[in-house]
This record gives structure tokens, sequence and C-alpha cells, in this order.
């Protein structure tokens, strides 16, 4: 036990430069470097008991007589002087921009994730890229920022592949549903059309003169007047061989369904082929021009053709109403 005109037990400078334990009684052997701000909250305490030592008349040569610090100031000012010279003590927290660029980092990824929200994670992650790129260089724990920068651009990357894979998938089921729309018309057409009649062939027509008129199995008639001389103007093309000669050819549609003229003719004149005369300013109207205008049952359509010949004494010309019928033959050499 520590006597009444002894200092209590703790921590004291002993005159050497260090601090020594006081036990109340005597030295200890512990001892611990003196500290620069040891002895702030002691001060009121020892005066006090240098006071009370004075007036009762009391010796203390061998106990402490310097100011002292109590254990637990010395512990306290060591813990704050150590927290103070930590390095990075100020970055002891995260810094709240990056904690904002995580969780907007996370949030982008799960709307990249989605397909039908591709637009918002489109928005949200570049908006974290940058927050994170911000928060790297602000006081702060820096791990927020770094996952967020992390969680952006894999974010981005991932929403890239969705959008790609619905895209894809569309033009996939796009042009499956195309080829089953076709697919299905092509089967749907065939099975209505009729099973092709076994028509018979119709029968060779034989060599008719000019200014005769075939009629055909559905009662078609074409007719191709004899021949007249022509005279082209200036601006006629295809007048390449000493005679000209123009026909008047009809066509007189008395079947029961429409008809469509797609005329063809060719014509030779003693062994050469002629060559057709075009001349849309002939006084006569337009020469060589064929008609085109579907001929309703019951009616007929006429036109003129010119051709340049090497013999009009010998033309053949052949000829058919369109492709859906056997030419007919007029000719000269009978």
């Amino acid at each position: 036990m520590s006597g009444p005109n002894m200092p209590p037990a703790g921590w004291y400078d002993d005159g050497s430069g260090s601090r020594r334990y006081w036990d109340g009684n005597a030295w200890a052997e512990n001892t611990a470097p003196a500290s620069a701000d040891a002895g702030k909250e002691a001060v009121a305490s020892q005066a006090e008991h240098a006071a009370a030592l004075s007036a009762s008349g009391g010796t203390t040569s061998a106990a402490p007589t310097q100011l002292y610090v109590s254990p637990s100031a010395t512990a306290t000012a060591q813990s704050d002087a150590t927290f103070a010279a930590a390095p990075g003590a100020s970055d002891a927290k995260p810094h709240l921009l990056g904690v904002i660029a995580l969780a907007v980092a996370v949030i982008g990824f799960i709307f990249a994730c989605i397909p039908g929200a591709l637009i918002v994670g489109w928005v949200l992650l570049p908006i974290a890229f940058v927050l994170s790129l911000v928060a790297l260089f602000l006081k702060g724990k820096k791990w927020p920022a770094i996952t967020a920068l992390a969680v952006s651009i894999v974010g981005t990357i991932v929403g890239f592949v969705v959008f790609f894979t619905v895209v894809a998938m569309s033009f996939d089921d796009a042009f499956g549903e195309v080829g089953g729309a076709v697919g299905q018309t092509s089967v749907s057409e065939e099975a209505d059309e009729p099973a092709p009649a076994d028509d018979p062939a119709p029968a060779p027509v034989g060599n008719l003169a000019f200014g005769d008129t075939m009629v055909w199995e559905d009662n078609v008639e074409l007719t191709v007047s004899t021949p007249e001389g022509f005279t082209p103007t200036e601006f006629a093309a295809g007048a390449d061989l000493p005679n000209n000669v123009v026909f008047t050819i009809t066509i007189t549609n008395n079947s029961s369904e429409n008809l469509e003229p797609l005329p063809y003719t060719r014509l030779s004149s003693g062994g050469q082929e002629g060559s057709q005369i075009f001349d849309s300013g002939n006084p006569a109207g337009d020469i060589g021009i064929s008609p085109t205008t579907v001929i309703l049952p019951g009616q007929f359509v006429t036109w003129k053709e010119a051709w340049s010949v090497a013999d009009p004494n010998s033309l053949t010309m052949q000829i058919a109403p369109n492709w859906d019928y056997e030419d007919a033959i007029f000719t000269t050499d009978q």
C-alpha cells in the first residue's frame, strides 16, 4: 500500500529522460520512452499532491517529484499518436461518389441483361463508368470505384451480346415466317390449280395466202392483208433493203374469254430475212407498233406493219395472236 505522502502508482519521469513505473512505494524495473505530450492531464493533480506534501512537512527523496501521467492518459496519447501517424488514416472510409457509381453500375448491369430494357442499361453503364473514374481520384477507399469500373465495362459487353443475340433471333424468326408463308402459298396454289386437261394438240395449220383469215379452235381469227408498196419517212428505222411493203393485220376475238395480244411477226423474202420498219411519223399512222391492250370477246384490233424486203413477189410471213397459239403462215409462194 502506498503511504499518505507518496504519489499514487503510475508512470513518472525518473530524471533520466525516460519514464518509469512507480508502484506507490518504490520504482519498478519497467521503463518507457518519455512522451512529449505526457503530463497535460495530470498537472493539476500533481500540483495538489506537492502542496499537500509541503503542508505536512514530509519529504520524498526517493519518490518521484515530477508530474506524472496516468496509464490511461499514456495509452490514449500513444493511440492518438499512432492513428495520426498511420498512413492512409484519412482513407478509412470509401468516398460517397464511389458507392454511388457502384450502385449505378450494378443496376445498369441488371438492365443490360434484359432484352426489353437494354436501353436503360446502356444509359446507366456509361454514367457509372464516368463516376467511377472520378471517384478513383478522390480521398477514401478505392474498392467501390474499382468495382464499379469493372462492372460497367463487363455490363456494356454483356449488353452488346444480348442485343446482337436478340437481333439475330428476330431475323431468323422473320425469314422463317416469310419462308413458311411462301411455302404455304405455293402449296395452296398448287392444290387449287385444276389438273391440266389432256387437250389434243391443235392440228397443223396449212399455208394461207395474203388476204386470207386464220381461225383457231377457240374462234380467234387473224387476217393479214395483201402487201402494198410503202414509202418510209426520213425518220424511219429499218428500211435497209431495196423494196418496202406494208401489211394491215387484224385480230378478232370470237372466243368467250379475254385475249391478250402479243403478236410476234417474222418475214422472209427471196430467201432473205426481211427488216421490220418502225416509222411513228408516217402520214399513214404509227407503223410497226403492235397492240398490247386486251381484246374483249367479240371485239377486234387492227394495226399496220411495214417491212423492207429483197423481193416483194416472194414473201412468207409467220405470225400468231400470242404465244398460246400455233403460228399461221401467209405466203405468196403457193
